[in-house]
């Protein structure tokens, strides 16, 4: 038992305090060895204690508790600003770059001067399995290829939720043209074999509570006209004698159309050609290049008189074809009119593109006097 004057607050200060008793002067061995371990369990040992490592853990713990609270806030000022303005965003962004776009509709319809009505329909397909919510976007159509401002025609995206392949897009939209662009745009679609379709445009997404902003700026790979490759001019025949309004010639043209989209062209009126020589034109009421090959009916008006007395070139220039059956005509664009109005883009890209297609001699002929003899026979 600790002695009185030992338990008073000043004792802790006493040298000597945790020495332990004192042996007798007359003490023997075991009393000695008693001492000792009395000693051991009532004082401060000197000998190096051996901790586990939880031991330890939970001693430094309680030493520096207030040193990691201190660094942890100090951490978290520092990190959460960056993670949420930029960590959040800068992965949405990264996540709709990773993205599948693809162009699984499309129509321009009711073409007009400086409008259309457009209809789109695209699927997007993020790389991860959460649903997304995104704001309305105001998507701009344009070239790419083109500088400035080169926006052809916008389209304007109502809200959605896109949770795997979802189908994005607008329908019978009256939409505001800018006619040179377009008119480029078009270009590229008629001549070439896989024009992209380049969008952009930006809006908020919203991964549950978490916002960001992001842009959607992307080249959609389509197949496109080619030129229309395949072109085809079939069952051509001769109306003799020629119709009140002057037509004498009537066939089934075929516009192989590989795209998704369907554009409505209008009246469509096309130069003959024998080379440079013009035999006369030929007219498509109503042009609509739908996806897929698809026949419209032709008619027209063979000049004659120009045929006749142009016999001696024609024949020379066709000489190489007639060995095989074939007159090789060209058919170059003329006007485009829509509801009587004359469409300029089309009208322009039309006149710059020659349509060649083999027209069998045998064919026309029979054709003609089949037209001739009447389905009686008459």
């Amino acid at each position: 038992e600790t002695a009185h004057h030992l338990r008073d607050k000043a004792a802790k200060y006493t040298l000597g305090l945790h020495r332990g008793p004192l042996p007798p002067p007359n003490a023997t061995g075991d009393d000695l060895e008693a001492l000792e371990q009395v000693e051991t369990a009532k004082t401060i040992t000197l000998e190096k204690i051996q901790r586990t490592p939880t031991q330890k853990l939970a001693r430094h713990w309680k030493r520096f508790w207030c040193c990691y609270l201190f660094w942890n806030v100090i951490f978290l000022a520092i990190f959460l600003p960056i993670f949420f303005l930029i960590c959040i965003p800068a992965i949405s962004q990264r996540v709709l770059n990773d993205s599948d776009l693809v162009l699984v509709n499309a129509q321009v319809m009711q073409p007009r001067p400086d409008s259309m009505m457009l209809s789109l329909q695209s699927a997007l397909k993020l790389p991860i399995g959460v649903p997304v919510r995104i704001e309305p976007i105001t998507l701009e159509l344009f070239n790419r290829r083109n500088p400035g401002n080169n926006t052809w025609a916008k389209a304007y995206l109502p809200s959605a939720i896109v949770d795997g392949n979802t189908t994005l897009g607008v329908t019978n939209q009256l939409t505001p043209l800018d006619a040179k662009q377009w008119m480029d745009y078009v270009k590229s679609v008629v001549f070439e074999k896989h024009a992209p379709l380049s969008v952009r445009g930006g809006t908020n997404s919203f991964l549950g509570k978490l916002k960001s902003y992001v842009v959607m700026d992307k080249d959609i790979e389509q197949n496109t006209l080619d030129e229309f490759a395949g072109f085809a001019i079939k069952d051509s025949t001769l109306i003799l004698p020629p119709k009140e309004d002057g037509t004498n010639l009537i066939a089934n043209a075929t516009l192989p159309n590989p795209s998704v989209l369907t554009l409505e062209i209008g009246d469509t009126i096309l130069d003959l050609k024998s080379g440079d020589l013009v035999l006369g034109n030929a007219t498509i009421d109503n042009l609509v290049l739908k996806p897929g090959n698809h026949s419209n009916p032709v008619h027209g008006i063979l000049d004659l008189k120009t045929m006749i007395s142009n016999l001696g070139p024609i024949l020379k220039e066709q000489a190489p074809n007639l060995k095989n059956g074939v007159l090789s005509l060209k058919t170059v664009g003329k006007l485009v009119t829509y509801e009587g109005v004359k469409v300029p883009y089309y009208t322009d890209v039309m006149k710059s593109l020659v349509l060649t297609a083999d027209v069998p001699v045998g064919a026309l002929l029979g054709n003609t006097l089949k037209g001739l003899i009447g389905p009686n026979g008459s």
